[in-house]
């Protein structure tokens, strides 16, 4: 069930937002902020959920934002979740007690890569604590999206995109119309032990038959950057319909940006329903 009136936390944080669009869910006892905006134009052609980088807001500065004030005008109803708590920030900085105690237990990485502050079987509570409380969070839409009749989108953006890919794969949230991943990656899964770790972001995209479109972008995490060639010769076997990888001429630093990642969005969309 919906919490109508914003609480005055949500109405500092989110000032410039119409309280009417604010709307809360209940995610591991406490709430949690979605934002729905509905369609502003003559055509309606369903909704679209928009998951931003962990460790933001739902009205998430950029893309996020963007795409929620913006594919109204496109005929789409938006819906924006407040991501997950973020997994994958961990402190780097070192404790003054344990700067004696340097080189005991520490974790072996390359040296262009960081070092967090956390062990496999940490990272992995913290990974499912996360993916737990997304897949809560989503599957608490269901009675939203069903306010605007059409079809469903769903956009995760960053590492958010990651965590949205697994929970497609390991069926735990519905499937949507058209899957959205932007500049997709997973920071730290190689510190996971092997055993616990999930297939790569690419493997489970193959294996998905939904229509999906990859975006990526020149100023992405390094990781997505690397791992977009290994994301398209996986999935290059699929009908364009069902596969798509898209490379931005543009970056997310300004709005042009944000409205290239816009019209490829609601193309391959309008593509896919035949609209």
């Amino acid at each position: 069930m919906w919490a109508l009136a914003p609480n005055a936390s949500a109405q500092q944080k989110y000032a410039h937002v119409n309280s009417n669009e604010i709307k809360f869910i209940t995610i591991d006892g406490k709430q949690s902020e979605v934002l729905v905006r509905s369609w502003q134009s003559k055509k309606q052609f369903g909704s679209v959920t928009i998951v931003g980088p962990s460790d933001t807001n739902a009205d998430a500065n950029g893309l996020a934002s963007y795409l929620r004030t913006h594919i109204n005008q496109r005929g789409w109803a938006s819906i924006s979740l407040t991501p997950a708590k973020g997994l994958y920030r961990p402190n780097y900085a070192t404790k003054p007690e344990d700067i004696s105690q340097a080189g005991n237990e520490q974790i072996t990485v390359n040296t262009n890569k960081s070092t967090p502050k956390y062990t496999s079987e940490q990272l992995l509570e913290l990974r499912n604590f996360q993916q737990a409380s997304l897949s809560e969070a989503i599957n608490q839409l269901g009675s939203t999206i069903s306010l605007f009749p059409g079809a469903n989108i769903l956009v995760a953006i960053d590492d958010s995109a990651g965590m949205v890919t697994n929970l497609l794969y390991d069926k735990k949230i519905p499937i949507p119309d058209v899957f959205v991943v932007v500049n997709p990656y997973r920071e730290f899964e190689y510190l996971i032990d092997p055993q616990s770790q999930r297939k790569s972001i690419a493997e489970q995209l193959v294996t998905m038959s939904l229509p999906i479109l990859d975006i990526q972008s020149r100023d992405a995490h390094p990781i997505s950057i690397t791992e977009a060639s290994t994301r398209l010769n996986y999935n290059q076997v699929k009908p364009a319909r069902y596969y798509r990888q898209y490379q931005m001429s543009l970056d997310f630093t300004n709005q042009s940006g944000w409205e290239e990642a816009l019209n490829q969005i609601e193309g391959f969309s309008r593509t896919v329903i035949g609209r």
